[in-house]
């Protein structure tokens, strides 16, 4: 309830207020989650520094940049604004891409399955299309095998209860609407995926593949080392900017990290020099695991 507030107050204060509101907010999170971190004793002096760079770089501007670093190793997990309810643009598609596959583990679908008869594509097409190069006619024809209601309802049983489609129905078919996730959702997609929890192995090691071929780099890769592995989607529109994925270090270790981003005219551009900075915050805090 809080958020929204702040946001309407945008509307109507002065610059200074609104930064005034911003950093109470984010000292409010930021002691929020200490104490949650220190009590389950998860927070070392690198995932500290984390956490106090990255809630700076969000104080320092008007949006809101949702951010969720967890050691697979250590379980610790550096936390800014994880509950926060993002339209999660492109992102949605790592939903789909569970709900298809999961019919495919249960034997009501094939990789092979033909899209309509009208197209000799398949499901396998189309989903290295939707998660590889973020086609959007792609993601939507898959959504439509199943429907978005039924999807959503899917993805909120398995425990993604802040994702949503936000499904109406016109004229007996189901629409979507604005699509929101928060950072702790995809979070628990991705390491319930590496954990081999979310599908079968099959399954796991196929939606993995689709992840590491990722062509679009534009967003934390930008601030990531070459010498690190990072499967991962993206998700773009003029106002958000997200990525996230699983980077992998030459050890083997894995880290499953999510930052979303939103307050952007274009994103494109504009949020380019957070993601670098977020990238390079990460970086310091890989170089001492």
């Amino acid at each position: 309830m809080g958020i929204f507030i702040i946001a309407a107050f945008f509307c109507i204060i002065s610059k200074t207020e609104q930064k005034e509101i911003k950093e109470n907010a984010v000292s409010e999170k930021s002691e929020n989650i200490t104490a949650v971190t220190e009590e389950e004793k998860v927070t070392s002096e690198a995932g500290q520094a984390l956490f106090e760079e990255a809630t700076e770089l969000d104080n320092s501007y008007s949006g809101t940049i949702g951010l969720v670093l967890l050691n697979k190793s250590t379980n610790e997990s550096i936390e800014i604004n994880a509950d926060t309810v993002f339209t999660s643009a492109s992102l949605y598609k790592l939903y789909v891409t569970y709900a298809i596959l999961s019919e495919v583990d249960k034997g009501n679908l094939t990789l092979d399955t033909a899209i309509s008869n009208q197209t000799n594509a398949t499901i396998d097409s189309y989903l290295r299309d939707t998660i590889t190069l973020s086609v959007n006619e792609t993601a939507i024809a898959l959504a439509e095998i199943l429907g978005w209601d039924v999807i959503e309802e899917f993805v909120q049983e398995n425990g993604f209860a802040e994702t949503t489609f936000n499904t109406t129905i016109e004229n007996g078919i189901a629409v979507r609407g604005t699509l929101q996730t928060t950072p702790r959702n995809v979070t628990d997609l991705l390491n319930r995926l590496t954990e081999g929890t979310l599908l079968s192995e099959t399954s796991t090691d196929y939606f993995m593949g689709l992840l590491a071929d990722q062509q679009l780099d534009y967003a934390l890769n930008t601030g990531l080392s070459d010498s690190i592995s990072f499967a991962h989607k993206t998700g773009i529109l003029d106002s958000v900017s997200h990525d996230a994925g699983i980077i992998t270090v030459p050890n083997g270790q894995e880290y499953i990290v999510v930052v979303m981003s939103d307050g952007w005219t274009y994103a494109y551009e504009e949020a380019k020099p957070v993601f670098i900075e977020v990238g390079q915050y990460i970086m310091d805090y890989l170089s001492v695991q």
